[in-house]
């Protein structure tokens, strides 16, 4: 009987854990939603809203803000799994490439990050900037891409 009730503690435990990453994945969706506050007062609350929203500050910065052309490479990030690197490549004015320089080599992290990496690159290059959003299991290499993405864009500024 004590096994079984070890066993409930620990899914509590894991449930409570991937409740947390899940709405932090979902809290910033669920924030930027302004169409049912727009309804209401379209005037006031709706600007009001499209200048606190992270996501609409992006997109009006994003055509603002312009990288100086090169090659940039941002600090190595350490979290919990290893240390993360990334380069920057920006063309134009704008990120063209990013590459993944340095990862855990563990196997664990290593299945995750097939996945999630690319995505991120992906999500990065499309937002121009280190505003992207997190996948749910993939927390230690979102914080690890996102610090040096972030250190290299500060240098490409």
């Amino acid at each position: 009987m004590s096994k079984i009730k070890k066993t409930a503690l620990i899914g509590v435990v894991g449930a409570s854990a991937l409740t947390t990453g899940y709405y932090t994945f979902l809290k910033p969706s669920i924030q930027t939603t302004p169409s049912n506050q727009k309804t209401q007062n379209t005037n006031q609350e709706g600007h009001k809203e499209s200048k606190n929203t992270p996501n609409n500050t992006t997109s009006s910065t994003k055509e603002d803000v312009a990288y100086k052309d090169g090659t940039y490479t941002g600090a190595v990030t350490k979290t919990n799994v290893g240390n993360f690197q990334v380069s920057v490549a920006v063309q134009g004015g704008k990120i063209a490439n990013i590459n993944v320089l340095l990862q855990p080599d563990e196997e664990f992290s290593q299945n995750i990050n097939k996945t999630a990496l690319p995505k991120y690159v992906e999500e990065a290059i499309e937002a121009q900037s280190s505003d992207i959003a997190l996948i749910s299991g993939a927390s230690e290499t979102f914080e690890g891409f996102k610090g040096s993405l972030q250190d290299a864009l500060n240098k490409a500024k």
